[in-house]
């Protein structure tokens, strides 16, 4: 044999061995798995997407009604409602009302008349004393409260 022959040997040796090599390492399965979990991610972000711009255009809607809906008034209230409505931390507090009665009205029925001037003058003074430290404008209005209830109580 000369040396081309072997040469052309080897080379078919080569070839062939490569082949057998890439057949055995070939990998069907995985590769159409993959494909398969690829198509599956695609049709849930599809499936997501749809849902998104579904969401999107009932928000839109709904937007869109809220503005007819205040252009037509359908959420003024009337002045009564709304005071009702509204947290009044200075003149009825929600935290002091427990039931029909108000705390004050409990304490002026379980003090004597004296007793009850003294509870509304001290609270004046602590409301008054207090401002700048914790609640500003809100406790000199509850000091204004206090002080016209003691004015009431004097005046009855």
């Amino acid at each position: 044999m000369n040396a081309f022959v072997t040469f052309l040997l080897i080379l078919l040796g080569f070839i062939i061995g490569g082949l057998f090599v890439s057949w055995v390492f070939k990998d069907d399965d995985d590769t159409t798995v993959r494909s398969e979990e690829y198509y599956e991610q695609l049709d849930e972000n599809t499936r997501l997407l749809r849902r998104n711009v579904e969401l999107r255009n009932q928000i839109s809607k709904y937007k869109e009604e809220e503005r007819k809906r205040l252009k037509n008034g359908e959420y003024l209230l009337s002045r009564d409602e709304t005071c009702r409505l509204m947290s009044d931390n200075v003149n009825h507090p929600n935290h002091y009302t427990q039931g029909d009665i108000e705390t004050i009205d409990y304490i002026k029925d379980k003090l004597t008349d004296e007793e009850f001037r003294g509870f509304v003058k001290g609270n004046v003074l602590k409301y008054v004393s207090r401002e700048g430290l914790k609640n500003g404008d809100e406790d000199l209005k509850k000091s204004d409260w206090y002080l016209n209830k003691l004015i009431e109580v004097l005046e009855q």
